[in-house]
């Protein structure tokens, strides 16, 4: 009977075996079948049978700087061998999603990403060397700058026009000018666009591809609206930040989805105007983004914890974009592997690169309604049925627009009868703009600016420039230039000015003088590369000195006001790439000049005509990434008959104000404002500038000179001025905020300089 129970025993535990063995094969099948069908299930609903590929499309969504995040994806994408055959984008989307549509391999836009200055690029800032000499001289300076429009000031439509975001799109996007129709690029392509005068959400699937994607990344408030194919077109984001419904309507049956946005901020986030933009508008997109969801087979969510705007982040944003993207690499890898099951497609070639040239037939100039034509030519030399190098083309883009007479100059290439025209749009400025700023400093006081730039109000290729500093030494400039093409002009000046100084007794301060001056000029001007200044005129001028306390006779000739002329020629240069903080470049004047007094009640026994001669130069030379070396010099004389040249043309040394009045006054660390002053001075500096960080910059300086009234004093070593100091500079949005400690051999002690803002 115990064998009978064993035998049983055995037999159940055979069966139960068995079953369990069962169990096992069909559970094993039952997850091969799941994880064979999982990818197949994103698509069963748009193909019945799994006999024809379905086709997939790749939906990216805005986000400004985020959008960076997507050279991951694409890497995972090529990686995963998954072909796309239809991409849409909105903003920052359009751009990632168009580089890649038209062929461009994810590693070369991180390249492309990586090469540029995004702070520069997003704020229209260009290379002073395409900056116009005179803009460059009289316009900046303003801490803020109004347009005038309809004979009112007011705002304009947009921080910034997008002037080099045009030229960085028209460069990458270069290989498909041909291109009109963008279902016919590499992977058929559209973007959003947003009309701004009903709301509605445009597609944007033909016409002249650069302009389309700067329409659909125009963030509204930060770049102008863009005028394209008869629409007046911001961000597609604001009502359609991510397409997927109109990708699926091109012919795609299976979407990825890339997506950057935030969604709603909380409060405590909502701290920046950025931050609250962006808020304001995701409002109007939520609609499209709960549809584009509901139709997304595989998504693709990036967390980026960096703001719309944070752009010069790339390499932080690109390297979390990568980790997230190989996150779902399985599932895109599945996804790839189940389609090419189905039929076996290979990955397209991601070999586009921007054009270095192209044939040009004829070039056509638009928007131009002050200016004439010839100026265009002056300084857009290429030829008609000629070969246009990119490069070329876009720096005389940039000169352009640098000349002030513009906001904004696009150009763009039309087809026309198998040829191509080359088509410049410029959008003249209007009749002017007013600005203000404010500057302190030990030697001019404080001062509030305020300044107006007026252009072709007087006459066509003209130019108006008022600056007036409200302070306890004020002054009032306007310069008028009349212009012959791009280079030359013809000007008219006045200036009018007073200021304070010390008379000294060695370091003592004896008196103080009090200067005016009202000065008139004539010139002749020609410019050479926007760097280089050739100057001719002659000068009227009308001024006094008057002391506090009548101690000097010598000074009495000067007690009221006098005049005498001036017949000059001068060169200037100016190639520095900053203003302030400059880390390359030249700044220099060589000038001479003839001077005449003119006035009946002056002495012949005491003035005479005289040549006076001088030359300032300061260069900047980059030493590193931190450091750069700033040598300088300045030297000056005079040449008489028998009297002395008029006082107004002594050289003053004193001081550190980076601009005075008077071009023969120049700065000396260590010494008071003018307490040195004769008719022949040379002068030797060395500055050597550190980045500390960021804006932070600190600036060791030494000088070494003299200036005398007679020439026999300037080689005695017993006159022999030196200086030396540190200077520690914030560089502020209203212009260089500094302070200097200092001393040398002319003064006894430490001494202190402040400069606020920038210089008049």
């Amino acid at each position: 009977m115990a064998e009978n129970q064993n035998e049983d025993r055995q037999e159940i535990i055979s069966k139960s075996l068995e079953a369990t063995i069962r169990i096992g094969l069909v559970l094993g099948l039952l997850l091969l079948c799941f994880f064979i069908l999982k990818p197949l299930s994103l698509f069963s609903q748009a193909t019945p049978s799994a006999s024809k590929r379905p086709s997939v499309g790749l939906v990216l969504s805005g986000g400004g700087a985020k959008g960076f995040a997507y050279v991951g994806l694409l890497r995972v994408i090529q990686e995963a061998g998954l072909p796309i055959d239809y991409i849409g984008g909105s903003s920052i989307g359009s751009i990632m999603g168009g580089l890649y549509a038209i062929g461009y391999h994810p590693d070369t836009i991180a390249k492309m990403i990586r090469s540029q200055n995004w702070n520069d690029l997003l704020k229209d800032n260009i290379d002073r060397r395409y900056i116009a000499f005179e803009e460059k001289e009289y316009g900046e300076k303003s801490i803020v700058r109004l347009p005038i429009r309809n004979n009112k000031l007011g705002l304009g439509s947009s921080m910034y026009q997008g002037q080099e975001i045009n030229l960085l799109l028209n460069k990458y996007f270069s290989p498909a000018y041909k291109i009109y129709d963008f279902k016919k690029l590499q992977t058929p392509f559209l973007c959003m666009g947003t009309n701004l005068l009903t709301g509605e959400g445009i597609i944007l699937d033909k016409g002249y591809l650069p302009m389309a994607i700067r329409a659909s990344m125009s963030i509204p408030g930060y770049f102008s609206p863009t005028d394209y194919m008869g629409y007046y077109l911001v961000d597609g984001g604001v009502v359609n930040n991510y397409p997927v419904e109109q990708v699926k309507n091109m012919g795609a049956e299976i979407i990825v989805g890339g997506d950057v946005q935030s969604g709603l901020y909380p409060r405590e986030k909502l701290n920046s105007i950025t931050a609250i933009a962006d808020q304001i508008t995701s409002f109007s997109r939520i609609g499209a983004n709960r549809i584009g969801d509901s139709l997304t087979d595989l998504k693709v969510r990036f967390k980026v914890d960096y703001g719309m705007l944070d752009f010069e982040q790339y390499d932080s944003i690109i390297a979390l974009g990568e980790r997230v993207a190989r996150s779902h690499f399985k599932e895109i890898k599945a996804l790839a592997d189940s389609l090419n099951a189905i039929e076996y497609k290979p990955l397209k070639q991601f070999k586009a690169r921007p054009l270095d040239s192209l044939e040009v037939d004829s070039i056509i100039i638009r928007g131009n309604k002050k200016l004439p034509n010839y100026y265009f030519s002056s300084l857009f030399k290429h030829k008609k049925n000629t070969k246009i190098a990119i490069k070329d083309l876009q720096n005389s883009i940039r000169k352009l627009y640098g000349s002030g007479y513009f906001e904004h100059v696009f150009y763009e290439f039309e087809q026309h009868n198998g040829k191509t025209d080359l088509v410049i749009e410029a959008m003249e400025t209007g009749p002017g703009s007013l600005g203000a700023g404010i500057h302190y400093d030990n030697n001019y006081n404080v001062g509030i600016i305020l300044s107006g730039a007026f252009r072709n109000l007087l006459g066509k290729n003209s130019k108006l420039f008022a600056d007036l500093n409200i302070g306890p030494d004020p002054r009032l400039r306007v310069v008028y230039l009349l212009g012959f093409g791009g280079k030359a002009a013809m000007g008219l000046s006045a200036d009018f000015y007073s200021f304070n100084f010390g008379d000294y007794n060695k370091d003592v301060k004896i008196n103080q003088i009090n200067f005016f001056n009202n000065k008139g000029s004539l010139f002749f001007q020609y410019t050479f590369k926007n760097m280089v200044n050739l100057k001719a005129g002659f000068d009227y001028e009308y001024f006094r000195f008057q002391q506090d306390v009548d101690v000097d006779s010598s000074l009495h000739p000067f007690q009221h006001f006098t005049s005498y002329g001036t017949v000059f020629l001068s060169l200037n240069v100016d190639s520095r790439d900053r203003p302030y903080f400059a880390r390359r470049g030249i700044l220099a004047t060589l000038r001479g000049e003839y001077v005449m007094p003119l006035s009946a009640n002056w002495s012949r026994e005491i003035f005479s005509n005289a040549g006076v001669f001088y030359l300032k130069y300061d260069h900047y030379i980059p030493l590193s990434g931190k450091f750069v070396l700033q040598p300088g010099l300045f030297a000056g004389g005079a040449i008489w008959d028998e009297n002395q040249p008029p006082l107004q043309h002594i050289f003053g040394v004193g001081g550190l104000c980076s601009r005075n009045y008077i071009d023969q006054y120049v700065s000396f660390t260590g010494v008071q404002f003018i307490q040195e002053f004769g008719y022949y001075s040379a002068i030797a500096r060395l500055r050597l500038q550190y980045n500390l960080y960021k804006k932070l910059y600190l600036t060791a300086r030494a000088d070494l000179g003299t200036d005398q009234l007679e020439f026999s004093e300037v080689f005695k070593s017993k006159n022999l001025m030196c200086g030396y100091g540190l200077t520690a500079s914030y560089d502020s949005f209203i212009g260089p905020v500094e302070l200097t400690l200092m001393g040398s051999n002319v003064n006894s002690g430490p001494m202190i300089f402040v400069n606020i803002g920038y210089s008049f």
